[in-house]
């Protein structure tokens, strides 16, 4: 009998530590077994713990796949990289909204096409695995009648305060000054609240998150957005190639159509395009302390990818993107415009991965997520519901 009862005072842990290895589509039928165990699944903590089981076992992650010029290629479409990203699979766009601007812990940030028409944008919030999203009201900066235009926006996680918020950046010109107004919306409070103003303009239409802030390259250098003291910090974009130093400015020119930040593995990464050679520059310093001018950030070379038309012959290189490091660590997997491939950081070899099940378009973008069951906001609505053009 007390082996009995001691494997029973066990059980509860094993349903739960089981639990935790599953994907959200299990997760998500397992609900309706009985009361308790959906209120479990349903509950902050075990909605924490399943995304950071997933995270340090490196399960339950997604290769994002979209495009964002043809009309005719609406849908999302998911490769799993615990099946070796074989085969990707439709993911309908409930909001049909084809720009992304930003995803963070199986979040994503939608919207229209913010240039087209501005005042009337909309931005939501998406959950693809719960099949829910959250479409949030006109930011107020919309309304103004001074002339505004967009600049930027982002999502982040606010981890002092539990709360996932997305930031918007706004030129606006009055009769007496041009100026960059902030606006952040927490997904809990469900309201936009203007934060302080930015002094420098913004280069880059998407805030990418890393280490608890939003950063964005201006025009000299770059910023970040501390999301829980909603403060900005700036990080130097000086780096030093053989016996030459080249400013940002400089950087910026050769890299205006395309981001030169890129986020893999939860760190933020500096692109540079240098003659035939592709460098990914780290930052590394401990972001949590931005006390200084600068912010107290450095930037590391991580890795160095040599004649790369050469190395590449069958992919559109320009621009590449670091998507996600393999499980042993040794290799990266990097996109192009058609088509990813491993490329082994030791012995400098790559491989091209070929997805089955993905429409013929020219071109593709890219973005990596992990499941989770992380909720979009009180506000959400169902993806079975009738369909919404953004």
């Amino acid at each position: 009998m007390k082996k009995i009862r001691k494997f029973s005072a066990l059980m509860p842990e094993l349903v739960t530590d089981i639990l935790l290895r599953l994907p959200v589509s299990s997760l998500l039928r397992f609900r309706c077994l009985s009361r308790s165990l959906c209120s479990e699944i349903d509950s902050e903590k075990f909605v924490e713990n399943h995304l950071n089981s997933s995270i340090q076992r490196k399960t339950h992650q997604k290769l994002v796949i979209y495009n964002l010029e043809f009309k005719h290629f609406k849908d999302f479409y998911f490769a799993d990289f615990d099946d070796d990203l074989v085969d990707a699979f439709p993911h309908s766009n409930p909001l049909r909204g084809l720009s992304v601007y930003g995803s963070c812990n199986g979040l994503i940030l939608l919207g229209s096409d913010l240039e087209v028409n501005y005042q009337s944008m909309n931005l939501a919030v998406w959950n693809p695995f719960t099949r829910r999203h959250n479409k949030l009201p006109l930011c107020p900066v919309q309304t103004l009648s001074e002339h505004r235009r967009f600049m930027s926006c982002g999502l982040g996680y606010d981890s002092a305060h539990d709360d996932y918020k997305v930031v918007m950046i706004s030129k606006v010109h009055d009769s007496n000054r041009v100026f960059y107004q902030v606006w952040v919306f927490g997904l809990k409070l469900n309201f936009w609240r203007r934060s302080r103003d930015l002094v420098d303009e913004v280069n880059t239409k998407v805030g990418r998150f890393a280490n608890g802030a939003l950063y964005w390259v201006c025009k000299d250098k770059g910023v970040g957005f501390d999301l829980a003291k909603e403060v900005f910090f700036d990080i130097p974009l000086v780096f030093n190639w053989g016996s030459a130093v080249f400013p940002a400015t400089f950087l910026l020119e050769c890299l205006d159509s395309f981001d030169s930040l890129v986020v893999c593995g939860g760190n933020l990464y500096f692109r540079i395009w240098h003659h035939e050679n592709v460098e990914f520059y780290l930052l590394v310093s401990d972001v949590s302390d931005k006390g200084g001018e600068d912010g107290g950030v450095s930037w590391r070379k991580e890795f160095t990818i040599v004649n790369v038309e050469t190395v590449l012959p069958d992919v559109q290189v320009f621009p590449l993107w670091p998507l996600a490091y393999s499980k042993d660590g040794d290799s990266i997997l990097l996109g192009g415009l058609n088509g990813v491939f491993w490329y082994n950081l030791e012995n400098k070899t790559n491989q091209r991965v070929s997805i089955a099940g993905l429409p013929y378009v020219p071109w593709f973008r890219y973005n990596v997520c992990w499941e989770s069951l992380v909720s979009v906001g009180n506000d959400s609505t169902f993806d079975g519901a009738a369909e919404e053009e953004i």
